[in-house]
């Protein structure tokens, strides 16, 4: 950034909204960072903040300190263009300060800024840290290096770097749904012989590549078959919006989490700085999603009076109120026929899912319905007792039992509408078993990633701890 650049979007924290607008329009950079003394970072204001205090008839002659991000993400001085592009993401954010030490701004990264090809694959190489693991890493702890990475894939190798193989978390979570011990060397499950391109190949030449192959990383290798680089479809083209429209049931009562729920429906409980719904409809667009309808029932008012049309959150939202409540798959009656897949997520889960990886999962299946499922232990307390008629055939100390519960998030084709009956309640549930029945395709999705179902007290205060812990 240049220093004229840099000069245009800082701002004292006490100038005005109004100010902020001006200045917002004469930058063209969509944020301005809040500075005190010398160029000390101690805020962020966006065009979206800005345009959500005049939604809520904030007084324009306040301060933008009043309405802005206090605690902004931020990144250290000459971060790698493809680890700052994974941190937007992550973050749905297209602007990212850079601090030194001591908290002195340094530029402001644009999302535009980094979508240059010689960066990224700078970035690629430092991933390589991070994505490198020995093949004998078990299952469990790749799934903890995966989540730490964000890089959908490890790269599994031997000596000096020497590739032996590619593990991807649908390989995990094919494993999870095989009931495969999660101690076993991840070796066990990855792919021996992954797509690769040579250590000098292009940017073009290894986005051909994912294209072909239907691969998100292409690990570059040398003649010796070292890994040299490990590129993601991200480094190379700027991520597209996500055909998928999303459907948010949100008309739930909360009677369990009274009295909080007596003025406020559930989906609007804060957690953190937001309410609960605003995650939810962030973790959408995050993933490109930008089509969104809220099934809603108790309180509408509230929900609608926070998001309006969703233009302010850099979505397009409809309404549809249910009368009396039709069930978490009932209330979709109320919608226009979709054109194509889309999803379906109960309000009251705080869940980092990728979407992306759902819907490749989906459509490699061919499923109808693909049903997110995580994995839920129960431990026995006591010695369970295996008979054999009147004999004892053996005593298991404790056990813990494994299953797979319903976790809430759905990915439905529009024919699965059709099974649903044109009155009365009907519930996924039901769904699921109508298009059994009828032999259709359904199939179950682990969720690897961080989710929680807010819908008792303690449920609600862990939703609390995990936000200001940064797990979500």
């Amino acid at each position: 950034m240049t220093s004229a650049r840099l000069e245009s979007v800082v701002i004292a924290p006490t100038a005005s909204i109004t100010e902020a607008m001006v200045r917002l329009d004469a930058a063209g950079t969509g944020a301005l960072v809040l500075c005190s003394g010398e160029r000390k970072l101690c805020g962020l204001v966006t065009d979206g903040d800005i345009r959500r205090a005049v939604l809520r008839k904030v007084p324009l002659d306040e301060p933008c300190s009043t309405i802005a991000s206090r605690n902004p993400v931020t990144v250290g001085p000459d971060p790698f263009a493809g680890d700052a592009l994974h941190l937007m993401n992550q973050h749905d954010i297209d602007h990212l300060p850079v601090v030194d030490e001591a908290g002195v701004l340094q530029d402001l990264l644009l999302r535009s800024d980094l979508v240059g090809v010689e960066r990224t694959r700078v970035g690629a190489k430092a991933r390589l840290e991070a994505v490198v693991v020995p093949s004998a890493l078990s299952i469990g702890e790749a799934m903890s290096r995966l989540d730490k990475a964000g890089t959908g894939a490890l790269a599994l190798c031997s000596g000096e770097r020497k590739l032996v193989g590619v593990v991807t978390d649908g390989d995990i979570r094919r494993a999870m749904l095989r009931r495969v011990p999660l101690d076993d060397p991840c070796e066990t499950i990855a792919s021996k012989n992954p797509v690769t391109a040579p250590a000098a190949a292009s940017a073009a030449d290894a986005l051909r590549l994912m294209e072909r192959h239907g691969v998100d990383q292409i690990p570059l290798v040398d003649g010796s078959g070292n890994l040299t680089e490990f590129l993601l479809r991200r480094d190379l083209v700027e991520e597209d919006q996500l055909r998928l429209g999303a459907v948010i049931m949100a008309g739930g009562f909360g009677k369990r989490l009274l009295p909080m729920t007596e003025q406020v429906p559930k989906p609007m409980l804060p957690v953190g700085d937001r309410p609960l719904l605003e995650r939810t409809i962030r973790q959408l667009r995050r993933a490109g999603i930008r089509d969104m309808a809220l099934i809603t029932h108790y309180l509408p008012e509230k929900i609608a009076d926070h998001f309006g049309d969703g233009a302010a959150f850099g979505v397009s939202l409809s309404y549809a109120q249910e009368e009396e409540p039709m069930g978490t798959a009932g209330g979709l009656r109320l919608l226009k026929r979709p054109t194509g897949p889309f999803v379906v997520i109960n309000g009251d889960v705080l869940t980092g899912v990728s979407f992306h990886d759902m819907l490749s999962y989906h459509r490699s299946h061919a499923a109808q319905v693909t049903v997110g499922v995580r994995k839920y232990e129960v431990a026995v307390p006591f010695g369970v007792v295996e008979c054999d008629d009147v004999r004892i055939a053996k005593v298991t100390e404790k056990p813990s039992v494994t299953f797979f519960i319903n976790a809430g998030i759905y990915l439905l084709e529009p024919a699965a509408c059709d099974h649903i009956p044109a009155t009365g309640r009907f519930d996924m549930t039901d769904l699921i078993a109508a298009l059994v029945a009828a032999g259709r395709t359904v199939v179950a999705f682990p969720i690897t990633e961080y989710w929680l179902d807010v819908g008792r007290l303690e449920d609600y205060r862990k939703a609390q701890d995990d936000v200001l812990g940064g797990r979500i």
